[in-house]
Order: structure tokens, then C-alpha cells, then sequence
């Protein structure tokens, strides 16, 4: 049962004050999916510990679940309902809201990767990479920049980082080769595609190590992972946020770079030599 059809059963049987932020939540679905919780309490004439018990009442641990099932919702409806809902948001308003409700969003999305990153997960994955022969990077659909964007800054510091490229050959395909010598590192939000979930599958059936960056514990990726980073997404933006997702990137990346001593600060400014021996940089 989706989330506002329950809200709709427990109604009549709701404390005064938590019915009438129900009834606002019901009557504007498309505001609990992009507004912080303050504004919706203020919206509706309730404190924000309202908003809070609300979603306590309704089974979540807090309010961040609460608002996730709507932009669940929300998404179902496709892209097109979350730019109205964006234009009912912020169409009386002054770009300055939109800006605050972005940036602040960004802000909660970062500080819950500092607070739920587990290092001894990260130390797994260097652990991984450092023994693989190859490290296949796994990004398709709206992850594609976000695995091309890990294999040109990642391979300075791990050679041997192949992220697939764009076509209509399957990824599982691409990764034939694979062996349980490889890892995989597999990028997807939501909407998830169906060919990186195949090709983590894929790489499972071959014993190869499997990480995934990915939005949530029920992700469908998250089955076929050894180790999973979660990068939160939520955004008044009509797609999913993916500022987490890249800094879940960079803190791995950063991390094999640490791991890998001299040999891999001398790759490093090998490479930075031959790149600017090239022409590739601009003169500052």
C-alpha cells in the first residue's frame, strides 16, 4: 500500500493536531517531497515536532523516511509531476527560496554520508582494488558521467580502472571477461537501470568482488553488493540529487590514492607531467 493511501485509512482515527498535518500532507504530496520539514509545519499551522510525530505515527523511524516514500510517490508519477510540483513550490517565491531549499538539501544529503560512511567499508573496497587485476566501474542511464568522471580522475591513481562506455551492448557483456580476480563498482539511483543491476549479477556469478554506490538500503542494487556506500538524492530538483553520490566517489577514490604510497604519487605526477607536456591544461 503506497504511503498516501495509508495515511488516508489511519485519518479518522488521528490525535487533532497530527490530522491536520495529514490532511495538508494528502491535499500537497508534491510539497512533502521537496520541502524541508520546517516549511511544510509552517505551511500548514503545525510545529515541526508535528511533522515529526506524523511520520513516528505512521511507522518511520523519523521524517527523512516519511518524505523519501513521497518523493517515491512523487517519481512514480514521472519527471513531469516533480517539475509541477517544483513550479507550485516556487512560482510565487523569489529564486532565492529555490536556491536556500537546494543548497540546504545538498547539505543534508553530505552530512548523512559523514554520518553513515563506515570506514572499515571503505577500507574493504582499497582492500578490493589493491588486489584486482581490473576494477570495472558500472555507471548507465543518469550514472554514466558519474562512472566516466571516476575512471579519468581514478585511474591517476588506480591504472588498471575501466569504466564501460555508453551503446547497445549490454554491460554484462562488456564484463565477459571478468573473473574473481575483478571488482566491480556499480553506480545507480533511482530510477534504476536494469543492465547494472544485470551486470552485478553478472559479476557475482563470477566471483568477483561487488560494490555499489546507491540511494538506499532497498535498492535493488543493494542484493548483489559485498559492500554498499549510500548516497542520499533527495532535492527539490526534478531529478535526484547526485552531489552524495560523487562525493561517495572521490572519499573511495581518494582513499585507494592514500592506500597506495609512493607508487601511486608517482603515478601521479607522471601523469600530471604528461598531460601538460601534451597541451591537455590550459596555462593558469
Amino acid at each position: 500500500m503506497k504511503i498516501d493511501e495509508k495515511l488516508t485509512q489511519a485519518l479518522p482515527n488521528l490525535p487533532r493536531k497530527l490530522a491536520v498535518a495529514a490532511r495538508y500532507v494528502l491535499d500537497n504530496p508534491e510539497r512533502i517531497a521537496v520541502d524541508s520539514m520546517r516549511s511544510v509545519a509552517q505551511a500548514c499551522g503545525v510545529a515541526a515536532p508535528t511533522m515529526q510525530r506524523l511520520a513516528q505515527h505512521m511507522g518511520y523511524e523519523g521524517y527523512d523516511g516519511f518524505r523519501q516514500d513521497f518523493q517515491k510517490l512523487l517519481m512514480g508519477r514521472g519527471f513531469g509531476a516533480r517539475v509541477d510540483a517544483l513550479r507550485s513550490t516556487f512560482q510565487s517565491d523569489s529564486l532565492a527560496k529555490l536556491v536556500s531549499h537546494m543548497t540546504e538539501a545538498a547539505q543534508n544529503n553530505i552530512a548523512e554520508v559523514a554520518a553513515h560512511l563506515e570506514p572499515k567499508e571503505v577500507a574493504a573496497f582499497v582492500a578490493a582494488v589493491r588486489r584486482s587485476g581490473r576494477t570495472y566501474v558500472i555507471g548507465a542511464g543518469s550514472m554514466y558521467w558519474a562512472a566516466g568522471m571516476i575512471e579519468a580522475t581514478g585511474r591517476l591513481a588506480v591504472p588498471d580502472l575501466v569504466s564501460l562506455p555508453a551503446g547497445t551492448v549490454a554491460a554484462s557483456e562488456r564484463i565477459s571477461t571478468i573473473s574473481s580476480s575483478d571488482t566491480v563498482l556499480a553506480l545507480g539511483i533511482a530510477p534504476y537501470c536494469a543492465q547494472t543491476i544485470d551486470a552485478m549479477q553478472y559479476a557475482r556469478r563470477a566471483s568477483a568482488s561487488v560494490y555499489a554506490i546507491t540511494d538506499r538500503p532497498s535498492s535493488p542494487l543493494a542484493p548483489y553488493a559485498d559492500g554498499l556506500f549510500l548516497a542520499p538524492t533527495a532535492s527539490p530538483h526534478y531529478f535526484p540529487s547526485a552531489i552524495a553520490v560523487q562525493l561517495v566517489a572521490e572519499i573511495l577514490l581518494a582513499a585507494c590514492a592514500a592506500a597506495s604510497g609512493d607508487a601511486s604519487r608517482h603515478r601521479l605526477r607522471q601523469l600530471d607531467e604528461i598531460r601538460r607536456s601534451s597541451g591537455a591544461y590550459l596555462d593558469e
